[in-house]
């Protein structure tokens, strides 16, 4: 799981690097929390399995999973107060990234779920 959320965000962050390229800092600062939630869980569950060598249950990715959605969510919040000025944008940006970010946090808890209690 910690190879496919590490994808996850460098797919984010090359989607990042072309708008800051582009000149559009304030649609590279708004996408950049999208990719907090796979970058932290595939880090720690990286580190944990390769170099600490740790043998995690599901607490640990389930907690990580939860704190990284909740600090995810309130800085897509804070980033269109600051960033997106008119309501029409606001919201839909509220929308679709909130969405993203829970749906893929939902998908990363089944797939941990049945990736440790299915055998």
């Amino acid at each position: 799981m910690a190879g496919e959320c590490l994808v996850i965000a460098v797919i984010l962050g090359a989607l990042n690097i072309g708008f800051f390229r582009a000149g559009r800092k304030n649609w590279g600062l708004a996408v950049l929390p999208l990719g907090f939630v796979p970058f932290v869980t595939g880090l720690v569950l990286f580190l944990s399995e390769k170099v600490f060598h740790y043998e995690y249950t599901f607490m640990l990715p389930m907690m990580l999973i939860f704190v990284s959605l909740m600090v995810s969510c309130i800085w897509v919040g804070m980033s269109s107060i600051i960033l997106i000025k008119t309501r029409k944008m606001r919201a839909m940006y509220l929308i679709m990234s909130v969405g993203f970010i829970f749906t893929l946090s939902l998908i990363l808890l089944i797939n941990n779920y049945y990736a440790l209690f299915a055998n």
